[in-house]
């Protein structure tokens, strides 16, 4: 197992999503009423859509006495969701929240998981890793229990998080060159 392939690898691909993440932040932070509408709109289409697709999906599979298709009612459900969610942006702008907020939490306590591991390879870069991994998490936790945030302010908080993530991706890259195996 060649550890310093896998910590590279590793800290390319956070920095490659960081970097990803950190254009959506500045077109969220630059253009938050465009984007809050352009996104409604697609996840509205897109589970009207998919509502329909069940729907279709349940009316071919009708006489196949399947007792456990539930096709229909998942149909119904994503049709009444996608209305809501192009009625009312509102709604999805909480929810956006939610949900980047519980992802930014789950990635932080990665990195903290990882911290642990580099502690254990006695890694100097863990400590770093450790303190980026805290401020992610403060950062996420603020977005779940503040959703109705501007999208704006959603906007900026995810550029400063793909920031603090890149920075902690090349630090963990230059502290990998120095292992040795």
């Amino acid at each position: 197992m060649d550890i310093k392939r896998i910590i590279k690898k590793s800290g390319y691909t956070s920095i490659l999503t960081s970097i990803i993440l950190a254009i959506l932040g500045a077109i969220m932070f630059l253009y938050s009423e465009t984007t809050l509408k352009i996104m409604a709109y697609a996840i509205g289409i897109f589970l009207i859509l998919t509502g329909i697709v069940k729907i279709i999906t349940y009316g071919i599979q009708k006489g196949s006495q399947d007792l456990f298709n539930y096709e229909i009612v998942y149909g119904i459900l994503s049709i009444v969701f996608g209305v809501v969610i192009l009625i009312n942006t509102e709604t999805l702008q909480g929810l956006l929240g939610i949900i980047i907020g519980i992802w930014i939490v789950y990635s932080s306590l990665m990195r903290f998981a990882l911290a642990l591991k580099l502690k254990n390879f006695e890694i100097k870069s863990w400590f770093s890793t450790l303190i980026i991994a805290i401020l992610m998490l403060l950062c996420g936790i603020y977005i779940i229990f503040m959703p109705d945030i501007i999208i704006a302010t959603l906007g900026a908080i995810l550029l400063i998080y793909a920031i603090m993530d890149i920075i902690e991706g090349i630090v963990f890259i230059i502290k990998a060159n120095k292992i040795d195996e």
